[in-house]
């Protein structure tokens, strides 16, 4: 069965980037989301402790980093896999897709976040504590769906439930792809 750590990291102020090697570390470190790749067992390279439970576990995160532009508050949303924190004891494929589901998650709630914000600009907000607040409330709820996914699936063991979540997920992924991670060009 995997167990499961869904960690999510979010960041009130941007912070300036250095060049120094434990940045390029943490770059190979990390895969965003993309819908054309799928999670492999060489991507798990982090260790299970003496004391963790479960054939597998997926760490994740949502980062969502604020940014101005123009007086305008703006937010780079990304779902993250962390492969140093991420480990497995078992190969099979079925435990693989569970531990993709969980990435796909967080990518649900990173285009709800996107989406909210969007909704938000609309609205003519331009207060961060605003933002951070909504941003906050969907971390929380995907905590709480990503925890009732595995207590429904047995973490991924009951093959209909999972295949279940699996549609569901998919559906939620495309009902939301206006709101997909597209690449921005500040300036120019």
């Amino acid at each position: 069965m995997a167990k499961t750590m869904l960690l999510f990291l979010f960041l009130l102020l941007p912070h300036l980037h250095s060049h120094s090697q434990d940045n390029v570390d943490a770059a190979l470190d990390e895969l965003s989301w993309n819908e054309y790749y799928r999670l492999q067992w060489d991507d798990f390279q982090g260790e299970p402790d003496k004391n963790s439970l479960g054939d597998a576990a997926t760490a994740v995160r949502i980062r969502a980093k604020p940014f101005i532009v123009k007086k305008q508050i703006h937010y780079d949303v990304v779902a993250i896999f962390t492969r140093n924190k991420s480990w497995y004891r078992d190969t099979s494929p079925e435990l693989l897709a569970h531990e993709q589901l969980h990435f796909d998650i967080a990518e649900v709630y990173a285009r709800k976040i996107r989406r909210k914000i969007a909704e938000m600009k609309r609205q003519g907000v331009n207060d961060i504590k605003v933002y951070n607040s909504a941003i906050q409330e969907l971390l929380l709820e995907s905590n709480h769906v990503d925890a009732q996914y595995d207590a429904e699936t047995l973490h991924g063991a009951m093959t209909k439930k999972q295949a279940a979540w699996s549609d569901r997920v998919k559906g939620e992924l495309a009902s939301l792809k206006k709101f997909g991670k597209t690449k921005r060009v500040i300036g120019g």
